[in-house]
């Protein structure tokens, strides 16, 4: 586990979490300049559940798919962690600066970080690893997202686990037809 977590900045307290890692045969750089846009609609389970839960599935690469939600990219250490929030009373409001994030300058009910992180392990190895994190700061919404968490923590595990077999596949792929 790496210190200084952009993660652990942004959000050291929460609610709920997700994380899930895999490896991957490929050195880190290449791995995470590959993870920073990679194709979502690679898995046509993501591209359904996206779709059944009302989510934009036209534009599927990550960059393009964190816009089209209205997620922000917050901060990056090339090449280590990449961070991804928003934040939301009625609806996802984008996020003008880190500073307004960690210092709540809105008052949000919500706050919800999602990270990329690698780390190089022996032999061109990566370990890459996903993890969300959302705070609830108002109590009635730790009841209602409590509830609704119970119904889509399984399939947003999936979704990640996906995620992280597409940035896998597209390394280790692209890691051969360089050597």
């Amino acid at each position: 586990m790496q210190k200084n977590r952009l993660i652990d900045k942004y959000l050291p307290q929460y609610t709920f979490n997700e994380y899930h890692e895999t490896m991957v045969n490929c050195p880190i750089g290449n791995v995470y300049h590959l993870a920073k846009d990679f194709d979502l609609s690679k898995s046509k389970i993501i591209e359904f559940l996206f779709k059944i839960r009302g989510l934009p599935t036209k534009r599927l690469n990550l960059q393009n798919f964190i816009h089209d939600i209205g997620f922000t990219n917050l901060e990056e250490t090339f090449p280590n962690e990449n961070l991804i929030g928003f934040w939301a009373r009625a609806k996802i409001a984008k996020i003008p600066n880190y500073e307004d994030f960690i210092n709540n300058s809105i008052s949000p009910w919500i706050k919800v970080v999602w990270n990329f992180q690698f780390e190089d392990m022996e032999e061109n190895r990566t370990k890459v690893s996903t993890e969300t994190r959302v705070l609830c700061v108002a109590p009635i919404t730790k009841f209602t997202f409590g509830l609704y968490w119970l119904m889509i923590k399984p399939f947003s595990g999936l979704i990640r686990r996906k995620m992280l077999k597409i940035i896998k596949d597209d390394s280790e792929s692209l890691n051969q037809v360089k050597t």
